[in-house]
């Protein structure tokens, strides 16, 4: 029997997360996948039985680049604020790489929330959460009272409806003489923090 190879395994995985990124997990096709890896499709069939597979695959990588970017959140040695900054900016940078996947995570927590928080589990560290750490910042004495868990709604919104409603945006953009590229769009970065600055206070 013909041993799976690793370096093939990645380019697959890889031809895989921008495929379903750019299509989305029921538009794309294994054979766009397999052309853009530069494989016949009976052999990605061979490491990977179908697409769903494959896609529970890449969406595995993502949940575990996202947890690896929250941890930001535990490093004690830097104020709250300039942890809720860098969170921020790891979670747009995470959401450029992986645009599909505020769409995706709707979806998936929809249609099954036990499977979802069973991966979530897997991966997160526990006190890797910005609610969490907020919360103990005020009982500390570190920063001015702030509902937590509003923030959090209010900051994951400012971050993630930007790659939700791109085309939108794009479009609108277009009617208008501009141009929309949230990857490149620093102005974006620099509102939300602008919105940490007047939410998180120092006392």
């Amino acid at each position: 029997m013909k041993l799976k190879d690793s370096k093939t395994e990645e380019v697959i995985l890889e031809a895989a997360k921008s495929v379903f990124m750019e299509f989305g997990l029921y538009g794309a096709r294994m054979q766009q996948i397999a052309d853009r890896a530069g494989i016949n499709k009976a052999l990605l069939h061979y490491y990977f039985r179908n697409k769903e597979k494959l896609f529970d695959r890449v969406f595995e990588n993502a949940l575990a680049r996202y947890f690896q970017n929250m941890e930001v959140l535990l490093d004690e040695s830097q104020p709250i604020i300039d942890r809720v900054h860098s969170y921020a900016d790891r979670f747009i940078d995470f959401l450029s790489e992986y645009p599909q996947m505020a769409i995706f995570l709707i979806k998936e927590v929809s249609l099954n929330q036990a499977l979802f928080e069973e991966k979530v589990n897997r991966h997160k560290k526990e006190k890797a959460s910005l609610i969490l750490v907020l919360n103990q910042g005020m009982q500390r004495g570190e920063i001015q009272p702030v509902d937590a868990m509003m923030f959090f709604v209010n900051l994951v919104s400012l971050c993630t409806y930007p790659f939700v409603a791109r085309p939108i945006f794009k479009v609108v953009a277009s009617k208008n003489g501009a141009q929309w590229d949230v990857n490149r769009n620093l102005a974006l970065k620099e509102s939300i923090h602008e919105f940490i600055n007047n939410k998180i206070k120092p006392l």
